[in-house]
C-alpha cells in the first residue's frame, strides 16, 4: 500500500518506521523549517502521574511496545536513543505516607519502590522529607532519533522537503489521493501543532501547550539519576542537564521568554544549591488535544486520509502504540481503534 506521511516529527517518524518494517511503500513530506515540538522536548520517560501517584494512562500496554520499538529503531539506525535512568521524586511534608499507601492502592509494584529514602540524594539537593524512586524511567534522545531517521529517508529518496497546503495540494477520489504527480492509497497527517485548522480534520479540538526548557552545565553536580519536584533535572552528558519544563496555555509565538527562564530557575533553586551556567534555552509547542489523548483514525467519508497527532508531553511512550492502532485500522477496517483516541469521538452525532 503506497502511503504518504505528512510531517516528520515524532509521530511521523515512528509511523514511517513501522510501515517500512511491514513492507509498505512510504514517502514522507516535511518542511524542515517548521518548528517541531519533538526537537525541543526534554525526552523524559516517566510511567507515573505524580500528582495522583497513579500509573500513566495505559502504561502497561504502552511500555512493552515502546521498548520493542526502541530496540528495533536502535538496531536499524545504529544509534542509542533510550537511556534507562531511575527517577528520584523529592517528597513534600506527609507525602511519604501518601507514597506508601498509593503503592498498594494503585498497583504500582512494577514502577515504584515502596521504600522511602531519607538519606540525602546529594549534598546539592534538598530532601528534608525524603524521596521515592521510580523504575522504568529514563531519557530518550528524540532529537537524534528524528535527525537519524531523516538522514535515512533522504539517503533512500523517501523524503520530500516541501511545505504542503492540505486543502489545495491533495486531490482525492474514492480510492486514491494524488499529490505531486504521484498516486497514494493512504495519506496520514502527522503535523503536530501545525495541524490546527487544516481540512479535513477541522473538528478535532486542540489545546496545544507551549513549553520551555533550559540546558545547564554544572561541574560540581555530578548526578546520574533524574530528579523531579515541580520540574525535572535530567542528566544528559558531560555534566549537562536539561531542566524544565514550563506549561503555557496562552501564548502568541514559539520564542523563548524571560518569564519561563525565571520560573525554571526559581523552581530549580528551591530544591538545589549547586552552581551552574545556562547553556541555552528552548521553546516548543506540544501538540495536545482538548482531552489530552492522541487523535487517531480515518474520516468515514474520506477513508484514504488519516491522522496521527496530539501525542502531547508523553509522546515517545504513546507513539509506538498509537502508530500500531492506526496501522491495524489500515489493514482491517473492522478494527476498533481505542475509543479514547479514535478521531470518531469528534464526529459523533454530526
Amino acid at each position: 500500500m503506497k502511503t504518504l506521511i505528512i510531517g516528520q516529527g515524532l509521530a511521523g517518524t515512528i509511523l514511517a518506521f513501522k510501515l517500512f518494517q511491514k513492507g509498505y511503500s512510504i514517502t514522507v513530506i516535511d518542511d524542515n523549517n517548521q518548528q517541531k515540538a519533538s526537537l525541543k522536548a526534554g525526552g523524559m520517560i516517566n510511567p507515573i502521574v505524580f500528582r495522583r501517584l497513579t500509573k500513566s494512562w495505559l502504561i502497561d500496554d504502552l511500555y512493552p511496545e515502546f521498548l520493542q520499538t526502541t530496540h528495533e529503531l536502535e538496531k536499524f539506525l545504529g544509534h542509542k536513543f533510550f537511556h534507562p535512568t531511575p527517577i528520584q521524586r523529592i517528597l513534600g511534608a506527609g507525602e511519604d505516607l501518601f507514597w506508601s499507601r498509593k503503592y498498594k492502592e494503585n498497583e504500582l509494584e512494577k514502577y515504584i519502590d515502596p521504600r522511602i529514602s531519607y538519606a540525602p540524594i546529594s549534598p546539592y539537593i534538598k530532601t528534608p522529607n525524603g524521596y521515592g524512586t521510580v523504575h522504568k524511567g529514563g531519557w530518550y534522545d528524540i532529537q537524534s532519533l528524528i535527525s537519524s531517521f531523516r538522514q535515512y529517508l533522504e539517503t533512500n529518496g523517501l523524503l520530500i522537503q516541501e511545505n504542503i497546503d492540505i486543502s489545495k495540494d491533495l486531490k482525492t477520489n474514492d480510492n486514491e489521493v494524488h499529490f505531486n504527480n504521484q498516486t497514494y492509497q493512504k495519506v496520514i497527517l502527522c503535523q503536530g501543532s501545525f495541524n490546527n485548522d487544516q481540512q479535513p480534520f477541522n473538528r478535532v479540538k486542540y489545546k496545544h501547550t507551549k513549553g520551555e526548557i533550559l540546558t545547564i552545565n554544572s561541574p560540581l553536580f555530578n548526578h546520574k539519576e533524574i530528579i523531579t519536584k515541580n520540574l525535572f533535572i535530567l542528566p544528559i552528558h558531560n555534566q549537562n542537564y536539561k531542566v524544565g519544563s514550563t506549561y503555557a496555555w496562552e501564548y502568541t509565538d514559539t520564542k523563548i521568554t524571560n518569564d519561563a527562564k525565571n520560573e525554571i530557575i526559581k523552581k530549580l533553586e528551591k530544591i538545589s544549591n549547586f552552581p551552574y551556567s545556562i547553556i541555552h534555552q528552548e521553546a516548543g509547542i506540544r501538540p495536545t488535544t482538548h482531552d489530552r489523548r492522541p487523535v487517531i483514525g480515518f474520516l468515514k467519508n474520506q477513508p484514504n486520509i488519516g491522522i496521527l497527532n496530539g501525542l502531547g508531553s508523553k509522546g515517545i511512550l504513546l507513539a509506538p502504540w498509537s502508530a500500531n492502532q492506526l496501522i491495524q485500522k489500515m489493514e482491517n477496517n473492522n478494527f476498533q481503534i481505542h475509543p479514547e483516541v479514535d478521531v470518531e469521538r469528534y464526529y459523533k452525532g454530526k
